[in-house]
């Protein structure tokens, strides 16, 4: 049991940290304002702009990744295709991927990208989280992060803000 000599608060000294399981350690964000368009591709997936990195504290922790964002495709049979992509030391793995989670409409096809995935820290090295997209067919485009409903308009007439949150868990 941990006890406080006087009053309610406890004080850590400087350089010592205080670990529980379950414990919120650090929580770092990124966010994208900024539209991305990509040609209709469905062998590959590209990344558009929006990551975040996070050095665990400790090897054996969990990582909370939530992800914001939208979607679209231009040609109303076509897909965003959405993976979330963790690198450490240089080698890279989808840890999420989505499908076929948008509504249609006969000009295209799109809507709200929402995801979270519980992933593992692979150590206490840097870990980068990023969004890659692809297309379903290999005709039009597709997009992340729309900005308007003509996708053209800079992010300034109806900005959309799609985001990255990470958050380390103590085990």
């Amino acid at each position: 049991n941990l006890n406080t000599a006087s009053g309610t608060d406890i004080t850590v000294a400087s350089g010592k940290t205080i670990k529980a399981p379950g414990m919120v350690v650090q929580v770092q964000s990124g966010q994208c304002i900024t539209q991305t368009t990509l040609s209709s591709n469905r062998a590959t997936y590209t990344d558009v702009g929006l990551s975040v990195t996070i050095t665990p504290k400790y090897a054996n922790s969990k990582i909370y990744v939530n992800v914001t964002g939208n979607g679209y495709a231009s040609d109303a049979t076509d897909n965003p295709l959405h993976k979330i992509v963790r690198t450490v030391g240089g080698t890279a793995t989808a840890i999420a991927r989505t499908d076929y989670m948008f509504y249609g409409s006969p000009d295209g096809n799109g809507g709200a990208y929402c995801q979270s995935v519980m992933d593992t820290a692979q150590s206490t090295a840097a870990h980068e989280y990023k969004i890659q997209m692809r297309s379903d067919k290999d005709t039009g485009n597709v997009y992340f992060n729309v900005n308007d409903s003509s996708n053209a308009a800079p992010a300034a007439n109806e900005s959309m803000l799609s985001t990255i949150m990470v958050m380390e868990i103590a085990q």
